[in-house]
């Protein structure tokens, strides 16, 4: 699918942890709902390159929630307008980076605990990796990924498998 280029304007709310939101015109949001929760897209803000984001359900409208470092790093102001780009994400968020691949694909048994997370953990750790600016830290903090869901992630996959591998 090719990238839906729109205006928005940014929008403030007062709630604890969300300030801003950008509202995603309901003719728009209609395209890229599946029926499984907040669709994973891809954003970019007035041709900026893209990151990944959700489209999030709130009061009847369809929006993508505004961090301070989107706000800062691309310079928005409220009531002034901005380009905004969403398409889909093919992988809903779980594209994984290659330095957590190889991590993974030497230990079956971080696999299998990986592969027993939800998804909402996956992407956290998937962001946690994708956030490192050098090779170096991405396969550091690949290494203590996987250690932490080999300790944390025994609860989910069966026990007794695992136990009988140590």
């Amino acid at each position: 699918m090719e990238p839906i280029t729109f205006p928005v304007f940014l929008e403030p709310i007062d709630e604890k942890m969300v300030h801003h939101l950008i509202v995603v015109p309901d003719e728009i949001a209609k395209g890229f709902l599946n029926g499984k929760g907040a669709p994973r897209i891809f954003c970019s803000v007035n041709g900026g390159p893209e990151f990944p984001c959700a489209l999030n359900p709130r009061n009847g409208r369809y929006v993508i929630i505004a961090s301070k470092q989107l706000i800062k790093k691309n310079r928005l102001y409220i009531d002034v307008l901005f380009e905004i780009s969403i398409r889909n994400d093919p992988n809903n968020g779980l594209g994984r980076p290659e330095e957590l691949n190889e991590v993974l694909d030497q230990d079956e048994t971080a696999f299998q605990a990986y592969n027993a997370l939800n998804d909402g953990h996956k992407r956290g750790y998937i962001y946690y990796v994708s956030q490192a600016k050098s090779v170096d830290s991405r396969i550091k903090r690949s290494l203590e990924i996987v250690e932490k869901i080999k300790k944390s992630g025994m609860l989910k996959v069966d026990r007794g498998q695992l136990e009988g591998e140590m």
